[in-house]
C-alpha cells in the first residue's frame, strides 16, 4: 500500500512537471510575440520623415504672368521632396508668382487669397454704354510680334501689343500687360458682339414673318 501511495506521489510530480512545460511555453511565446510586435511597430515609426520638404506659396491673387521675386531660380526642386535649410525659397517661374518654400508647414494651410467677392470693395457691374466702350477699346489695340531682349524671359516670337500704344488701356499696369484686365476687354467684346447677333437674328426674325405668303 505505501509503494502504492509512492507511485501516485510520482506521477503527481510528472503532472507538475507537464504544468511548468506549459507555463514556461506560455511565458516565452507571449514575451517575445509581444517584444518581437513592438519593436516592429516602433521601426515603422522611426522610419518616416519629418524633416523640411519643398511645398508652394500662395502666390498672387489674381495671376497676371511672372514677375521676377529676386529669389534663386528652382532648378531639380519637387514638390514634397526633402529639402533644406528651413525657410529656403526658390522661385518657379510660376504665372501666379507662387514661390517653392522649404518648410515643415503647408503656407497654404490657412487658406490663400482668391478671385472671390470677400475680398473685393465698391463692386460695381458693367452698364451695356461701359461695355460697347471697352469693346471699342480692344478693337483699336494693335497688334504686334516682338522678341524680348532679356534673358530670363520668355523666348521666340510674341504676340500682343505695346504698352506705349495704349498707355491707359484697362489692361495696363504699369510697365506690365494686366491679362485679368485684358480678360475683362475680351469678356466685354464677346458680350457687346453676341448682343448685336441677337439683335440682327430678331431683325430677320421678324422680316421673315412680315415676308411670309
Amino acid at each position: 500500500d505505501d509503494d502504492d501511495a509512492t507511485d501516485d506521489d510520482d506521477a503527481s510530480d510528472d503532472d507538475d512537471s507537464t504544468g511548468d512545460d506549459d507555463d514556461s511555453a506560455t511565458d516565452d511565446d507571449d514575451d517575445s510575440a509581444s517584444d518581437d510586435d513592438d519593436d516592429s511597430a516602433g521601426d515603422d515609426d522611426d522610419s518616416a520623415y519629418e524633416g523640411p520638404i519643398w511645398w508652394q506659396t500662395c502666390g498672387d491673387p489674381v495671376c497676371s504672368g511672372w514677375t521676377p521675386s529676386g529669389n534663386p531660380l528652382c532648378t531639380d526642386e519637387a514638390l514634397g521632396d526633402p529639402c533644406s535649410p528651413d525657410g529656403l525659397l526658390c522661385d518657379p517661374q510660376n504665372g501666379c508668382n507662387a514661390q517653392f518654400l522649404c518648410g515643415t508647414v503647408d503656407p497654404q494651410a490657412a487658406g490663400c487669397p482668391i478671385s472671390s467677392r470677400k475680398y473685393k470693395d465698391d463692386v460695381t457691374y458693367i452698364t451695356a454704354a461701359e461695355r460697347k466702350q471697352l469693346a471699342g477699346e480692344l478693337l483699336q489695340m494693335k497688334l504686334a510680334r516682338w522678341q524680348y531682349t532679356l534673358p530670363d524671359q520668355p523666348q521666340g516670337d510674341r504676340v500682343g501689343f505695346i504698352i506705349e500704344d495704349h498707355p491707359d488701356s484697362t489692361a495696363v499696369d504699369g510697365e506690365h500687360v494686366d491679362l485679368y484686365g485684358l480678360a475683362g476687354l475680351l469678356m466685354a467684346t464677346v458680350q457687346e458682339q453676341q448682343a448685336r447677333i441677337d439683335a440682327l437674328e430678331a431683325q430677320v426674325q421678324e422680316l421673315k414673318t412680315e415676308c411670309a405668303p
